[in-house]
């Protein structure tokens, strides 16, 4: 189960930092400034509050703060995911009610 969750959250930080660039090479500055602005808050949190996803699964990084920075990666697009399925979810649960 470990594995599953290293994967799921590898693949999440990875997307974060593949559409993150994507962003910030458009022309769209509103949505970049939005964008960089939450990735900066959710990584200064994460490395503050000590927060390491990885270290939690038992994966280490050579430089000990790289946890850290990548789960903060991981808040700032996981906010989106958590949205959408709490929206499916209760989209489910009012169609089953």
């Amino acid at each position: 189960m470990d594995a599953i969750l290293l994967f799921f959250s590898l693949a999440v930080s990875v997307e974060g930092l593949v559409e993150y660039v994507k962003t910030f090479i458009s022309k769209d500055w509103k949505t970049t400034v939005i964008q960089a602005s939450a990735l900066l808050v959710s990584v200064v949190l994460c490395l503050l509050a000590g927060a390491d996803i990885y270290a939690a699964l038992g994966v280490t990084f050579q430089a000990p703060f790289v946890g850290s920075v990548l789960t903060g990666i991981f808040a700032s697009r996981g906010a989106n995911y958590a949205s959408d399925i709490l929206k499916r979810l209760k989209t489910a649960s009012d169609t089953v009610s």
